[in-house]
């Protein structure tokens, strides 16, 4: 359930957050941008703090009571109703951006630790995927569920009403509370002996840190061991590939999102309760998510990204198809253009969602064969955290970009020809490039699900005192194919 608020969370802000602000708090588009991506640059910094953080928490007895997972997804219950904030209008600007900092940290804290249960809840391929599936299931229908909330508000109550817009946000918000609440007391964790906690490992880390204060250069040092940690994810092909996959498909879905209510107010020329409700048919979507669990066991991870990628352009080019054609068609073929156009765009939109989080628990599995260690809140941590930064990078140059168009947000103005385009551009455009570039990059991927029985297998016999020098060549082939590395530097 925890998934509700870790998909729905961004949508609620990426989809209405800016619109809001621009037309009831006084934003223009720069500013709006800006603060939304400027918060995203600065809480970055918090994903790789609670990963760290996170990894640890079994030394100290709040974790060991509650979990070093669910502690963390336990608190942002509470905490999120604080960022109800951000829809009062009237406040000073420097206070919206401190709340969505909050908001923004929050989710990051929530991502880092929950990502991390399905590899540590099993060990089973289908087990996993199956788990990842149910969860990424349930994201994907409140990114539907919230604009079609959105949509029926709007409808009934007036769109010039900064209420309305309080309203929906108010109950979702409730509803995350809810749901981050109930997800921390009905998952589990590795045990903290199962996470290499023991009493004994416990009463000699506590040991060393009793043994003196750190000194400056003491902690300037332990921070630079913090920084080699994740760096050194890195150094893992299959990561490589999968952390520049997810980068540049999530960056994008943020920026569609975030520009996609403009897009139909402007470009299309239509109400923001249609784009909602536009928005909502994204519930479609989530109709298929079984099928891609038993895709991506079936025809494996690189080509279901094959089948993701080209379903996705075509969704962008019928959009682009609708663009051109307002005016053009009469308005029922037009309607059942967008709609059709916008279908095929968030069932494949989805999939590109849905496929790195189900490869996600898999790539500890590569690391543990190089470094004798489960790591995931690691690679949770340095994804969410680049997530972040690129996400905030590109909101920065997104409202930088209308801004330079001339666009100027507000009710019923007519846009410019060039800021019609520029909001276009953002859109549809960047999207396209994107997804071209992803594709290309899909086809060096080379994990699977027989690939990783053989690292486990592999990982079972080292752990049992097996000796590198007996590995199977095939065995030997796949791991240096999957890390990067060669087999005799690893398992080190």
């Amino acid at each position: 359930m925890g998934d509700i608020y870790g998909g729905g969370g961004p949508t609620l802000t990426g989809t209405y957050l800016a619109v809001f602000w621009t037309h009831f708090c006084g934003f223009d588009i720069s500013t709006a941008q800006g603060i939304i991506g400027g918060a995203a640059v600065v809480s970055a910094v918090c994903a790789i703090l609670f990963g760290l953080l996170s990894e640890r928490f079994y030394l100290y007895r709040l974790g060991r009571r509650f979990g070093r997972r669910r502690f963390f997804i336990m608190l942002c219950s509470p905490l999120v109703l604080v960022t109800l904030l951000m829809w009062v209008p009237g406040l000073p600007q420097p206070l919206y951006f401190v709340l969505y900092v909050l908001y923004i940290v929050l989710l990051q804290m929530f991502g880092v630790c929950y990502a991390a249960l399905p590899g540590e809840m099993t060990t089973d391929f289908a087990g996993r995927s199956m788990l990842s599936t149910v969860r990424l299931l349930l994201s994907g229908l409140s990114t539907a569920i919230i604009p079609m909330f959105a949509s029926w508000v709007l409808s009934h109550l007036g769109e010039g009403n900064a209420y309305s817009y309080q309203l929906f946000a108010t109950i979702v918000t409730v509803v995350f509370a809810c749901v981050t609440f109930a997800s921390s007391r009905l998952t589990w964790e590795l045990t903290p002996e199962e996470a290499g906690f023991g009493e004994a490992e416990l009463a000699r880390r506590r040991a060393a840190e009793a043994a003196h204060r750190r000194t400056l250069r003491e902690m300037l040092a332990a921070a630079g061991r913090v920084a080699r940690e994740y760096a050194s994810t890195f150094h893992i092909a299959t990561f490589r590939i999968h952390i520049t996959l997810y980068l540049i498909c999530l960056t994008l879905q943020d920026m569609f999102t975030q520009t996609f209510v403009f897009f139909v107010l402007y470009d299309w020329n239509k109400t923001a309760a249609f784009a909602s409700l536009l928005l909502s048919l994204a519930i479609m979507a989530e109709v298929f998510k079984p099928l891609w669990g038993w895709l991506f066991i079936h025809i494996g991870p690189r080509n279901l990204y094959a089948v993701c990628y080209t379903g996705a352009l075509t969704g962008l080019a019928l959009l682009f198809l609708a663009w051109r054609t307002v005016g053009v068609l009469g308005g029922a073929a037009w309607t059942a253009l967008a709609v059709a156009a916008f279908l095929v765009w968030c069932v494949f939109r989805s999939l590109s969602g849905t496929l790195p989080w189900l490869i996600f628990p898999f790539i500890p599995d590569v690391d543990m064969i190089v470094t004798k260690r489960n790591r995931a809140s690691i690679f949770s941590g340095i994804t969410t955290f680049l997530r972040f930064i690129c996400t905030g990078l590109a909101s920065i140059a997104c409202g930088a970009f209308l801004a330079a168009t001339g666009f100027q947000p507000n009710h019923a103005g007519v846009q410019s020809a060039g800021a019609q385009a520029g909001i276009a551009f953002v859109c549809l455009g960047w999207s396209a490039i994107g997804f071209l570039v992803a594709f290309v990059i899909s086809r060096r991927f080379a994990l699977d699900q027989r690939g990783d029985l053989m690292l486990l297998h592999e990982i079972d016999r080292l752990k049992s005192g097996g000796s590198k020098d007996d590995a199977d060549p095939e065995v030997r082939e796949t791991v240096e194919r999957l890390t990067g590395i060669p087999y005799d530097q690893c398992w080190r």
